[in-house]
């Protein structure tokens, strides 16, 4: 697959995540544990997101990722228990879109990173990945649509 990259600017985001660490084998398995214990807290604060579901990724190894999986917010909420609140970073962001399934979304952190290097860029901060297509609403993974963000200088 050919990936498009653009520069876009983004403003600061507020967000409530829960940030782990796992082996990379668990990662599927952990967000499906994250991502919906975030959805409950912020639906039974009688919040709704101001866009889909992501993971930044502010560590990761050959087996092992630091991870962090949330909601971004129209206003800031404060955190409990596990879940805090924070905000994804405003500035210049690479950014491409995958369509297709999950465990295909490296091959566009490479072209992203070859692309970043390419231009004489440099990165400003952990990557994140925006699941625009709920996998819950569109079973067929060819179908599924993720926006990565990377933060540059």
């Amino acid at each position: 697959m050919s990936y498009q990259v653009e520069i876009r600017k983004v403003t600061e985001q507020p967000v409530v995540s829960i940030r782990v660490q796992c082996h990379v084998a668990e990662l599927g398995a952990i967000l499906a544990e994250i991502l919906p214990e975030v959805w409950r807290y912020v639906r039974n604060n009688g919040v709704n997101p101001s866009g889909p579901p992501f993971t930044r990724y502010h560590g990761f190894s050959e087996d092992r990722v630091d991870i962090e999986g949330g909601l971004p917010l129209p206003a800031p909420l404060p955190g409990e228990g596990r879940i805090t609140a924070g905000m994804l970073p405003a500035g210049d962001v690479a950014t491409t879109v995958h369509m297709g399934p999950y465990d295909r979304l490296p091959h566009a952190h490479d072209a992203l990173h070859e692309w970043i290097e390419a231009n004489k860029r440099s990165s400003a901060g952990p990557q994140w990945e925006v699941y625009l297509t709920d996998p819950g609403l569109e079973p067929n993974p060819q179908k599924w649509k993720t926006e990565l963000m990377w933060p540059i200088k």
